[in-house]
């Protein structure tokens, strides 16, 4: 079964396309920076006290799998290299 596909018209370098400066060396007043941070913090969603504890359980519930695991692991390999080269 075939697809039709529409070919995309090219972009222009002005257009911000293929060939478009990326940045270069221009740089924002700190001032500007700041308000623009701030900004962007404006529009973060913060957890909630109840989903932040559920969040903080789920990560040490993890780190504590991982580091048994890891635990495991060296415990075994030293057994293992302690029998091969005694």
């Amino acid at each position: 079964m075939a697809t039709d596909t529409q070919e995309s018209a090219p972009v222009s370098p002005e257009a911000g396309g293929r060939g478009a400066r990326r940045g270069g060396n221009r740089r924002s007043k700190p001032v500007q920076f700041y308000r623009e941070v701030l900004s962007e913090l404006r529009k973060v969603i913060y957890p909630g006290r109840r989903e932040l504890g559920v969040y903080v359980l789920v990560v040490l519930v993890f780190v504590s799998v991982l580091t048994a695991f890891v635990s495991g692991l060296d415990y075994g390999l030293t057994k293992a290299v302690l029998a091969i080269f005694g």
